[in-house]
């Protein structure tokens, strides 16, 4: 039985919100612990959520990673069969490797990496013991990929262009490319193609204007679809607190609303709902997450 699950949502502590993240958007409340989030969780009808931790600069120590990991651990083991938790990691401390394996073993499911934050590109020779880990762990890597849209943040390091040469060395190491590579879903659609370890997420792919909000989703699935082949590793990701799930799901609701009124050639309302409400669960279940 299917579940509706969020591959992609944050739980921090109030003093590691990042900065940049918090200038942003200063009108709301950033604040996300297991409470918090399963709270709206529960509003929403989301089952489960792969709640992640962000080593949110590049410069972060051993200990303060620890920190970090060790929180959102604690906090997910508050709801076990609701949250699953990621770990963070900064990739050049010469302890990286062990750090990530260390939090394998504590009860993390997996790695976020954030390039744009860590500046540090996903093609990092330094990150190449880390991605080894995971592969032998048969544990994923939810990268940030595309761009991030918030100063001084530099959008170079998550490039698109830069996972073909990982998944090429790492071809068993399952892999989330948040935010669907976004704004280039072109490449995104030619990863999908060629690489079968690599799905992605549609976390903050919602247009910023209103009258034209879906067409970046409909975008995506049409190209996904029409050079991978199908639409099942695309997967439902919020990218909660900074995007609410009434935002993500409302999009999915309206793109629906649209086709069952205008039928697509390429997409149907039959491949949203399985981005909603299916293909998480799914790959949840083959990586035994």
């Amino acid at each position: 039985m299917s579940q509706r699950v969020d591959v992609h949502a944050h739980i921090w502590e109030e003093s590691d919100i990042p900065p940049q993240i918090r200038s942003y958007d200063s009108s709301r409340s950033l604040s996300c612990d297991a409470e918090t989030l399963v709270s709206s969780m529960d509003h929403n009808g989301v089952d489960l959520s792969i709640a992640v931790a962000l080593a949110y600069q590049p410069d972060l120590s051993d200990a303060h990673i620890r920190r970090i990991n060790d929180f959102v651990l604690r906090e997910c083991n508050k709801y076990p069969e609701r949250l699953i938790p990621f770990c963070c990691v900064n990739p050049r401390s010469p302890h990286a490797e062990k750090i990530v394996a260390k939090a394998l073993a504590d009860g993390h499911k997996g790695l976020k990496f954030h390039g744009a934050f860590q500046n540090m590109g996903v093609d990092d020779p330094q990150l190449w013991p880390i991605y080894k880990v995971l592969e032998e762990a048969q544990k994923p890597v939810l990268f940030h990929s595309g761009d991030i849209g918030v100063l001084p943040l530099n959008d170079q390091y998550t490039s698109v262009n830069r996972f073909d040469s990982v998944f090429c060395d790492f071809p068993q190491m399952p892999a989330i490319l948040g935010h669907a590579g976004r704004i280039d879903f072109s490449r995104t659609a030619g990863l999908l193609r060629k690489h079968s370890n690599v799905y992605v997420d549609i976390s903050s792919v919602i247009g910023r204007d209103p009258n034209f909000q879906t067409h970046p989703l409909r975008h995506l699935i049409t190209l996904v679809k029409t050079w991978a082949g199908a639409v099942d590793r695309i997967l439902f990701g919020s990218d909660m607190p900074l995007y609410s799930y009434e935002k993500t799901l409302g999009n999915l609701d309206l793109l629906i609303a649209e086709l069952q009124e205008t039928p697509d050639p390429v997409i149907s309302t039959d491949d949203v709902v399985a981005i909603r409400d299916v293909n998480s669960s799914a790959f949840l279940n083959r990586y035994q997450l």
